[in-house]
């Protein structure tokens, strides 16, 4: 049987997602949105760096992420590190070694899917993104984050058969 990979949206759980140093006006739910009108913001009064946390409401295989945003303005991403199931982390866990750390191009921000090492996400329950650094502006912007992959477990209840003992 192949592996079906596909977006991942339907399984985060949009009410536990967080973002730190988010621009109040930019929420991180603007990620989630798919116009282009909105997007997430880092505070201008604080700092670029922003920490999104993202809950899975089932755990699933992530094989690659989409990260949108402008390297025209030099808003969109460039440096950013993924950490798995640390819900309580904040920015000083964010200098901890990462289970991956990407560097986005102008290809990647402006929509390329960025394929991540398969065998560190096989059961991910929570993804921690730590944004650090964008391509030189004051604050970092992120249109869109999508996830792609699949269910960890792709048990269909239809075809379970109850044991007789």
């Amino acid at each position: 049987m192949a592996a079906i990979v596909a977006s991942l949206e339907e399984f985060i759980e949009k009410g536990q997602l967080e973002c730190l140093n988010e621009d109040k006006a930019n929420p991180v739910a603007n990620v989630l949105d798919p116009s282009s009108e909105t997007f997430l913001s880092s505070d201008e009064n604080v700092d670029h760096q922003l920490l999104v946390k993202v809950q899975f409401r089932v755990p699933v295989k992530l094989q690659s992420l989409k990260i949108v945003g402008s390297a025209e303005d030099e808003t969109a991403p460039q440096s950013v590190k993924l950490f798995l199931d640390k819900v309580n982390m904040g920015f000083e866990d964010a200098e901890e070694e990462a289970v991956q750390e990407l560097q986005l191009s102008t290809e990647n921000v402006d929509g390329e899917p960025v394929p991540l090492r398969f065998v560190k996400f096989q059961n991910v329950s929570s993804l921690q993104l730590f944004f650090q650094d964008n391509f030189g502006a004051p604050t970092t912007r992120v249109r869109r984050l999508e996830f792609f992959g699949q269910p960890a477990s792709s048990m269909d209840m239809k075809d379970w058969k109850p044991v007789k003992g």
